[in-house]
């Protein structure tokens, strides 16, 4: 193996430490500020992966997260509880259930968020627009795989 070789793949190995610390640190980071809110740190993440639906469900919910409906319906209780999210029934169809955020709590979530935010644009403010953009798809690359996984691990662990 040549010298190169060898150094990208030491390079790969370092890289794939960092990320599985980077991915063990962050759940840690986000149970901290969960428990800031008096959550779990899935709470904080489902709601954090819904930000942008529109005409919320639970199904929904459930269908973002791989969560089942049960854990998606405590889940949604304890949003509630918290203040950060209400049940709206459909108007159109009364059966149907909207979730939809209170307001209250976004402001101190973006408090509580923002150091990470800060720390992330100072890692960033050296890249030409190429690495952005570099950075960015493999983010996305990633990030959906990781969905994809926790898709095929839920329904691989359902009986």
């Amino acid at each position: 193996m040549s010298s190169g070789a060898s150094s990208r793949a030491e390079l790969l190995a370092e890289m794939e430490g960092v990320m599985r610390d980077n991915a063990s640190r962050g759940l840690l980071m986000h149970q901290a500020i969960a428990d800031r809110f008096g959550l779990g740190a899935t709470d904080i993440k489902c709601l954090d992966l819904a930000r942008d639906e529109v005409n919320l469900t639970a199904g929904k919910l459930a269908e973002i997260t791989g969560l089942s409906t049960s854990a998606v319906t405590a889940l949604l209780d304890r949003l509630e509880k918290a203040g950060f999210i209400e049940r709206r029934r459909d108007p159109g169809d009364r059966r149907r259930v909207f979730v939809v955020s209170t307001g209250r709590r976004e402001a101190e979530t973006a408090r509580a968020f923002a150091p990470l935010r800060e720390l992330m644009l100072r890692g960033l403010e050296g890249c030409d627009e190429r690495e952005l953009r570099l950075i960015h798809d493999f983010l996305r690359g990633v990030t959906d795989g990781v969905t994809e996984m926790v898709r095929r691990y839920r329904v691989e662990s359902r009986p």
